[in-house]
C-alpha cells in the first residue's frame, strides 16, 4: 500500500489531537487537561503535539476555533418560518434545542464552565467572545423574526440575551449532568411575556404578506390562554 503523503499524515495527526483535546477539555476543563493527558489519549508523542500547536493554549484556541466554526454553521436561518408568533416561536425553540442536542461538546466548551478559565490567555478568550458575539447576533435576528421586532432592536436584544443566558445555564448543568437537555418550555412562556411587557403583540403577528393581525379580543387566543377562560 502506498504511504500517504506527509501533508495528509500531518492533517490527520492534527485532527486527532484536536478531537482528543476537545473531548478532554469539555470533560475536565482547560486547566485540568495537560499535554501529557492529550498525548496518552490520542497516541501521539508530546513532541508532535508541540510541533503542531506550540503550547497548550495553542491547542485550546484551535479547539475553540473549530467548535465555533461547526456550531455557527449548524445554526438554522435567523428568518424563522411561520404564519404567526406561536408557529414561529415553536420553530425557533425546536431549532435551538436541536442545535444544542447535536453539538453538546462544542456548546459546553464555548458556553459552559470550560470557557471560564483563569489560565486561558487573550487569544482563547477572544475566540470565545467572537463566538458569543456571532451567537448573540443570530439570536437577536431570530427573535426579531419571531416577534416582528425589526423596529424594536432594543427589545430583540433583550430577548436574545435572555434566551442565551438560559441556554448557558443548561450548558453549565450539563457539565455536572451529561444527560441534561435544553428545556424549551420555560422559554415558550417567558419570551412572549417579556415581549408583551414591552408592548409587543404576541397574538398571531403575521409574516410580511400574510393575513392581518388579530385585533384585541378577536380571532386567535393569546399564547397560553384557552378560549372561554380568563387570561
Amino acid at each position: 500500500m502506498r504511504q500517504a503523503p506527509a501533508q495528509d499524515r500531518g492533517a490527520r495527526s492534527r485532527d486527532a489531537i484536536l478531537d482528543t483535546a476537545g473531548e478532554l477539555m469539555s470533560r475536565h476543563g482547560y486547566a485540568a487537561t495537560s499535554i501529557s493527558m492529550i498525548s496518552t489519549a490520542c497516541g501521539l508523542p508530546v513532541s508532535s503535539i508541540y510541533w503542531h500547536f506550540r503550547s497548550k493554549e495553542g491547542i485550546y484556541v484551535a479547539v475553540l476555533e473549530r467548535a465555533t466554526t461547526v456550531l455557527l454553521a449548524a445554526l438554522p436561518p435567523a428568518e424563522v418560518p411561520g404564519a404567526d408568533v406561536t408557529q414561529r416561536l415553536d420553530a425557533f425553540l425546536s431549532n435551538l434545542a436541536g442545535a444544542f442536542r447535536q453539538h453538546p461538546r462544542g456548546v459546553q466548551l464555548l458556553l459552559g464552565l470550560g470557557v471560564v478559565q483563569k489560565d486561558a490567555g487573550a487569544a482563547a478568550m477572544a475566540e470565545v467572545h467572537r463566538y458569543r458575539d456571532a451567537l448573540v447576533a443570530w439570536a437577536r435576528n431570530s427573535v426579531s423574526s419571531v416577534f416582528a421586532l425589526r423596529d424594536r432592536p432594543e427589545v430583540a436584544d433583550e430577548l436574545a440575551r435572555f434566551t442565551l443566558r438560559m441556554t448557558s445555564g443548561t450548558a453549565v448543568a450539563r457539565w455536572f449532568e451529561p444527560d441534561v437537555v435544553l428545556e424549551t418550555e420555560p422559554l415558550r412562556v417567558t419570551l412572549p411575556a417579556l415581549a408583551a411587557h414591552h408592548g409587543v403583540p404576541v397574538r398571531g403577528t403575521p409574516v410580511e404578506g400574510g393575513p392581518g393581525e388579530d385585533a384585541p379580543g378577536e380571532g386567535a387566543p393569546a399564547l397560553g390562554v384557552t378560549p372561554g377562560t380568563a387570561p
